[in-house]
């Protein structure tokens, strides 16, 4: 009973999947990592990492881990699906502006990067900033339709400004919140999809914030700085050591990738090595903390 109890009730929870993390490791199946606070560069599993204890757990609700299940049964086992398909086009045999993705595909991976956009560490901050700034301001307007307040509303509004579980509550509701999934995915479904894979030696990283925007005049990929709707802004995916999606605005590129949407398309390593250096560059300066690579070798030329 205790393992199935174990098994049912996750204590460590991630934030970037392991069915995601797992596409960047070696054959031993081992991730390389560079904390970037530190520098410090090690190799572990993926169990350990992109994640935190408890980190979705919400103990006064009936199943605490109901959380992190949606994420489990829900977007996961979409991942699993759709990763090995895509990864299995990484073959330099594979024609230069073939499509790879079908457009049933192309809405699940949107809604997988969106999903990673909500469910982030750097996100959670970011809601928490919101709701610290903005929960003054409602506890007097909620005192000024409801009072005089009884005992018991007095002592719920300083539990609410205390204790993490209601922040987290109004953090699942909004991050889980169907309409608000289904509208950023429909904006990112219309930006032409198109994967890039590495012909050569040089390998991409990825990061705890696998899903990075880059405003394409300024190159600031600092999170929440560029919106969707602009069409400055592009939208990088890292898929596996050797493929990246990126999402280009339609109008970005004066329709030169109209028909290229859901296509392959090869770098060489040589020729391309700048702005392979730079992608992996932005991916670790708009992590939250942690850098992952197939080998120590990549992460030491950042």
């Amino acid at each position: 009973m205790k393992a199935i109890k174990k098994q049912n009730n996750p204590i460590y929870q991630h934030y970037v999947p392991q069915v995601y993390l797992k596409n960047f490791c070696s054959q031993d199946g081992l991730l390389s990592v560079l904390d970037k606070d530190t520098g410090k560069i090690f190799s572990t599993g993926t169990s350990v990492v992109g994640g935190e204890k408890n980190f979705y757990t919400l103990d006064k609700m009936k199943d605490p881990y109901c959380w992190e299940k949606a994420y489990a049964e829900g977007i996961e086992p979409m991942m699993g699906e759709i990763f090995p398909k895509i990864i299995s086009q990484d073959n330099v045999l594979i024609q230069n502006g073939k499509c790879i993705i079908n457009a049933k595909e192309k809405v699940k991976l949107a809604i997988i990067i969106i999903m990673q956009l909500f469910r982030g560490k750097q996100s959670r901050q970011y809601e928490e900033k919101l709701f610290r700034e903005l929960l003054p301001a409602t506890v007097e307007r909620a005192k000024a339709v409801f009072s005089p307040l009884t005992d018991q509303q007095e002592a719920l509004i300083k539990e609410i400004e205390s204790k993490d579980y209601y922040f987290k509550r109004i953090s699942m509701d909004v991050t889980l919140d169907i309409e608000r999934i289904k509208q950023y995915t429909d904006i990112l479904c219309r930006r032409k999809f198109i994967i890039c894979h590495i012909c050569g030696d040089l390998e991409f990283v990825t990061s705890d914030n696998p899903t990075m925007f880059i405003n394409s005049r300024t190159a600031n990929a600092t999170p929440f700085s560029n919106g969707l709707f602009h069409e400055s802004t592009l939208v990088y995916y890292p898929v596996s050591p050797k493929l990246i999606l990126c999402a280009i605005h339609p109008n970005a590129l004066f329709q030169v990738l109209s028909d290229k949407d859901g296509c392959l398309f090869q770098l060489n390593s040589d020729m391309e090595k700048g702005f392979i250096s730079t992608i992996n560059r932005k991916q670790k300066e708009q992590c939250y903390r942690q850098v992952y690579a197939r080998t120590t070798d990549t992460l030491k030329k950042l």
